[in-house]
This record gives structure tokens, sequence and C-alpha cells, in this order.
């Protein structure tokens, strides 16, 4: 250990002798690190994190692959595979005996209004044994239990993330066992818990008991007796000594025979009942949760990780050269030094020593470097972007412990070479004059690092063109409706109100908006576009006798002039109006790829067509299509324009005597005459005017919008260009 100290206190001395050298050869290796840091982070969250709870890797989630489905699907992201309905968790739990627990989950927007404001959050329906399931403990307070979540018994308690709670109440413990809203219905907070939820596209705020659902779904009917309404994801833990292969056995007998059940059960709604008994589930890692950021930034993550590392063996070939060009002007001092008596194991600890003292000094400035550029990129984020919770996470031990090993194997990588060549040097010629043998085998050695550094530099440009290219494809795809001059926000004004109050509400806000100078439209839809929210059923047509592949068309209920607005044409028929109401006909209007699909590309046909939603056991088709518009793309930039879609009149999904208490979310598009940014501030201020416990979302301009849901993708290629031309930078210094 002392030899140790003593080689670094020698190496220290040395490099401040040469403070030049010392500063360019550190922030060579910044550069390097800092950019593998802030990479590595991202890496971290999306391909590694496992979620913080006891034994992560006894988890398993439940995913099922059928040849047929039907009925009713509401996802919030994910494999559509990973939903289940609440009877099949109920005979899955109960049934097995190779799981310690198996809990249920359902994720989904909801309005919460407490004594302090109102606020837009991602609500987590669990099952009673959840918390107990992942071995969590609360911070305040106490967790759901399975008292709170008898079937139609539920109690009306909320359990808050401690995340949550501290942003928004500032960790104040007296919320516990206050009364809030959410979604209309009254509840009282009795705990405080660290956990975000299953998913880590977006963290979870608050925990209800999944017996809660019709209290703040209202209107949906029982959703917890329906075997055809598909909504909860499923994770289990496997009993010690089970293996996933026995677990996945016993629970497909179980499976397979609650199929069989419910097609004894549901047989008229079951049209191909062979195909629904082909099935089979699956059991899967699930210490991760759902890891739903890795099906859209796994790959992308995944190479830039890799032009990162090939960006630091740049900078290790770089920091290579300069210290092979001061080993040679050293060459005499060391060849003094060996006629003094040190061995060239000495000589070569020392120089090693140097090394790895600037490979340290290189990790911690690119420890530095990396989070300040994390911070610099989460200021670019758009507020609307699930990516700000990835980058506003800690540089955690993993992240630290990576860069430290990175900063000694560099070092090890670009010392060794002039370690071996000092301990190469002949004594007398080291005296006398200049070394040919050391000149000449490093100017060789140099000139291959340059070479292969160029190299490197070129492979990370083409990769980032690529990148580049692909963003401009993205940026230029056509979406089929304006985007310019637009304004949009979200509300969900249906918590805790009838139909016809919400009607009321939200005729206020178009009336009020109306009334903004420069508004040229405005209208509404229960879908947002582009929010990646997909809403869809089985249909049933009049004279169509159905095929395999038919899909479950996408949906959405707009109201009048809705595709005007977004200056959508239409090729046939006409658009809704006023008088599609609630008592009225019911009608709605298909997209080519409807049309293509059930009709062949008939749209004459396809005017006359009828139908009905769910198998023929639901009554007469008495749905119209009374018109037909493009395709376009309605969930995303990026969704396949071929899935028949079809809208429906806004009005229409309100019952007819207006009683209901169903959700009724409304995405508002204004279109104006110039800037849409001046009317920001008034359309907040109209909206908490009429209701002030109504929280508004993502109000802005739609190309705000679209910059947020491809930012990701921007992102990738903004980094790719700038580690390409760091490549290039530090390949020219090379030279």
């Amino acid at each position: 250990m002392q030899i140790l100290l003593r080689d670094f206190r020698y190496a220290l001395r040395q490099l401040r002798r040469s403070p030049a050298f010392t500063l360019t050869v550190v922030l060579t290796l910044a550069l390097g690190m800092g950019v593998n840091t802030s990479i590595f982070t991202v890496f971290n969250q999306v391909l590694l994190r496992t979620m913080p709870v006891r034994a992560p890797s006894e988890l398993v989630l439940l995913q099922e692959q059928s040849r047929f489905e039907t009925g009713t699907l509401n996802t919030n992201g994910g494999d559509p595979e990973m939903y289940f309905a609440y009877p099949a968790f109920q005979t899955l739990r109960d049934g097995n005996s190779v799981l310690e627990g198996l809990s249920a989950s359902a994720v989904m927007a909801a309005n919460l209004v407490t004594a302090k404001d109102a606020d837009k959050v991602k609500m987590q329906l669990v099952s009673g044994n959840y918390f107990a399931l992942l071995g969590v403990r609360p911070v305040l307070g106490r967790l759901l239990i399975p008292a709170d979540d008898v079937y139609h018994e539920g109690r009306p308690v909320a359990v808050l993330s401690e995340n949550y709670w501290r942003a928004h109440f500032g960790g104040d413990p007296s919320i516990l066992n206050q009364a809030i809203q959410i979604n209309g219905a009254g509840f009282t907070i009795v705990g405080i818990v660290r956990h975000d939820g299953l998913m880590d596209d977006s963290p979870s705020a608050i925990f209800l008991p999944v017996a809660m659902e019709g209290a703040v779904t209202p209107g949906k009917g029982d959703v917890l007796s329906d075997g055809l309404n598909r909504w909860l994801n499923l994770i289990g833990r496997v009993s010690p000594g089970v293996t996933r292969a026995q677990a996945e056995a016993q629970l497909n007998t179980l499976w397979w025979n609650w199929r069989r059940d419910v097609l004894k059960i549901r047989e008229h709604n079951i049209p191909d009942r062979k195909s629904w008994m082909e099935t089979h589930l699956s059991v899967s890692e699930g210490g991760r949760g759902m890891p739903l950021l890795e099906g859209s930034l796994g790959q992308p993550i995944k190479v830039l990780e890799t032009m990162a590392l090939v960006v630091l063996l740049i900078a290790c070939g770089n920091v290579t050269n300069l210290l092979l060009a001061k080993a040679v002007r050293k060459h005499s001092e060391l060849a003094v030094r060996g006629a003094l008596g040190a061995s060239r194991r000495q000589i070569f600890q020392q120089v090693l020593a140097e090394g790895l003292l600037l490979g340290l000094m290189g990790a911690a400035s690119g420890l530095l470097l990396g989070w300040v550029s994390l911070r610099l990129l989460l200021r670019m984020v758009p507020g609307t972007n699930t990516l700000r919770e990835v980058l506003a996470a800690p540089m955690n031990w993993p992240v630290i412990a990576m860069c430290t090993a990175l900063g000694v194997l560099t070092s090890l990588i670009f010392s060794v070479a002039p370690a071996v060549l000092s301990t190469r040097t002949d004594l007398l010629d080291g005296l006398r004059s200049e070394s040919r043998t050391i000149i000449g085998g490093s100017g060789r050695l140099r000139n291959v690092l340059v070479a292969g550094e160029i190299a490197l530099s070129l492979v990370l440009l083409t990769s980032a063109t690529v990148f580049s290219w692909s963003l401009y494809q993205l940026r230029n795809t056509k979406l089929g409706y304006a985007t310019d001059q637009m304004l949009t926000f979200r509300v969900d004004a249906s918590p805790g109100k009838s139909g016809a109050q919400v009607r009321n509400e939200y005729a206020s806000i178009v009336e009020s908006i109306r009334r903004q100078p420069a508004v040229y439209s405005v209208a509404y839809a229960a879908e947002g576009l582009i929010d990646g929210d997909e809403m869809g059923d089985s249909i049933t047509l009049a004279g169509y006798g159905g095929r395999e592949d038919d899909p479950n068309p996408d949906q959405n209920w707009v109201t009048s002039g809705f595709f005007s607005t977004i200056k959508v044409p239409l090729l046939a028929g006409r658009e809704f109006s006023e008088q599609d109401s609630a008592t009225s006909q019911k009608v709605a209007i298909v997209d080519e790829a409807f049309v293509q699909h059930y009709y062949g590309g008939d749209v004459e046909k396809a005017l006359h067509g009828v139908f009905v939603f769910g198998g023929r056991s639901r009554g007469k088709p008495e749905i119209q299509i009374v018109g037909v518009i493009p395709t376009i793309r309605a969930t995303s930039v990026t969704s396949a324009p071929g899935v028949p879609f079809l809208y429906l009149p806004y009005e229409q999904s309100y019952s007819p005597d207006d009683s209901d208490r169903r959700n009724h979310p409304a995405s508002f598009y204004i279109s104006t005459n110039n800037d849409p940014v001046q009317l920001v501030s008034a359309i907040r201020s109209l909206v908490r005017g009429i209701d002030r416990n109504l929280p508004i979302t993502g109000l802005g301009t739609m190309e705000e919008n679209i910059h947020g849901t491809i930012f990701e993708k921007q992102m990738v290629s903004t980094l790719s260009i700038v580690m390409g031309g760091l490549a290039l930078v530090l390949a020219a210094i090379g030279l």
C-alpha cells in the first residue's frame, strides 16, 4: 500500500508540473465519460431499473395469448394481452397454489379535488393485497388491506404516493384522514407510500381499492362482474421452490377452465367459440413492473449507449496518443531513473499510476458533466412528455459505480501502451540521444490509433445521419388535419355530475371561447388527437359475415363541427349536426380504412351501412353510417393508418334522460385566425371562472402537443448528432 501511495504522490507531482497536458487529458476524458454518464442514467432507468420492492426477482406478470377476443378492452399502455377481466383475476387468485399472492391493478386518469386545489392525476386501482404482495411499507399512516377491497363493498379510502405528497402538500402529515374527492366521489386519505405504481412511463399519484371502481368510473355498469371487459393488469409472486414453468402450467389449467365457463354463460356474445378456446397464459418477469418506456425508448437508448461507448473509445485513443507523445519526450528522464536503480516494474507502475489518476479525475469530471447535461435536457423536455420522470431521476449508485468502473477501465486501456513502451527504454541510448526504437514504435501505434478514431467517428456520423433522416420523416408525416393556428386543452367535468350538468358546462365553455377575439371555430372530442389513448369495441355490421382477422375498430365521440374545425374534408355524406342528439337516430362517420376493410372500398355501399356494437346478441343493428372521411393519424403520429376508425356524435354519448353519470372527458380544439398562444391565459381564466374545481391539462398549441409526443425521437436524434460531432472533434484533436 505504501508503494502504491508513493506512486500516486509521484504521479500527482508529475501532473502538476504539466498543467496544460493534465487539463487536456481530463477534459478529453470528461467529454467521453460525461456522454456515457448521461446516457447510462437514462439506460438504467429505462432498461435496468427494478421496482424498489421486496425481492423483485420473485414477481411475475401474467399475459394471455388468445386467437380470438371479444368484448371491451380498456388499456392505459402496454400490450393488450396483459389486460384481464375481474372475474378472471378472482379465479386465478383463488384457485392457484403456486403463487404467494396475485394482485390486480388498473391505471387511469382522475380528477383529484382537495381543500387546496384541483388536479388531474394518475390514479391506480389496486386489489387489497397489492402492497403486502410487493412488500412496501407506509411512510405515514397505513396502506390498503383486503378488508378495504371487498367485492362490491369497497371502502372509500385512498393512499397517496410519497412523491406526490411532498410535491403538492409539502410533506404535511396533517393530510392523513383528510377528505378528498376523486372523480366526484368522496374518499379519505389513510396513508402515504413510497411507491409510484407499476407503469414506469408516468407515476401514480393515488391508490384506491379495485372494489371502488364503480364510484370513480360511474356509468360503466357492473364492470367487476363482466367477464368480457378486460381492464386489469395482474402481478403475482412465485411461491418458494416453485419455478415459473410450474406456475405457468397450473395457471393455464385455471385459465382454460375459466374461458370454458365464460363460453357456456356468454356463448351468444362469443361468435368464434373454437378460437376463443385456443388460448395460452404466460408468466413473465415482473420485477420491473410494466416497463412501457422500454417499448418506445429501449432500442434507441441501446444504440445511443453503444455510440457513447464508441465516443469514450475515441477519447481513450486520444489520451493514449498524448501519453505516448509524453513517453517519447520523457524517455531520457526514464533512462536516468533506470540508471539510478529503478526497475522496469517500478517504472511500469508509476506510468500506470499516472494513467489511473487521470482516469479517476476524468470520471469525476464526467459525472459532473453528465449531471449538468441531464439537467439541461430536462429543461428542454415538454411538460406533457413522460421523459421528464426519467431525466429527473437522480444519479444513483449503479450510475456512479458504472462511471467509476469506466474510469478505471479506460485508464488501463490508455495507460498500458505508454507504460509498456516506457519499460523498453535502453539506458545508454536514452542517456546519449533520441531512441529510434521508442520514436518509431510510438509513431506507428499513434498512426493506427488516429486511423481508428477517424473510422469510428465516421461510423457515428453515419448513425447520426440515419437518426436525423428518421426524425425528418416523422416531422413531415401527413397527419391528415390542421395543426397550425390551433389551440387545444383537455378537461373532464363529469365527476359528480349528471349528463345534463356536464353538457351544460361544456356548452358554457364553448360559448365563452367563441366570444374570444380571433377564434374561428371550436369543437371537442372524447379522446384527444395524438394522445396515444385508444377506445374501441367489437361491432356487428348488417350483411357482413365477418372474418377471422376482423379488428375492433378504434372510435371517438366528437361534436358537430369537429371535422371542419380541424379541417378534415368529407369524402361523402354529411358531418354531424345539432340534430344528432341522444334521442335521435344513432349515426356514425367512418374513415376510408373502415370502408376498405368492411365494404371493399365501396363508399356508396358504406353510406347505407348499419351496425351495432358487440355481437349479434346485442340486438338489431341500429347505428347508421352517414359520412366518410379520409383516414387520419388520430391516436399518434406514428400510429398505423390502416386500422378502421369510426366517429360517433358526442351528444349520443349521453343517456336520453340525461341522468347517466358516466365519464364524459373532452379534448377541446380551437381554430384561430392568428397566434393561438395569445389565447392561453384567457382560456385558462374563463374555464376557471366556469368551474374552479375543473383541472385543465395539455393547454397549448397543437404544434406543442405534437412536439411533446415525438420529443423522445428528437432527443435521440439530437444526442446522436452531438456524439457524432464530438467524435469527429476528438478525432481531429488526435491528429
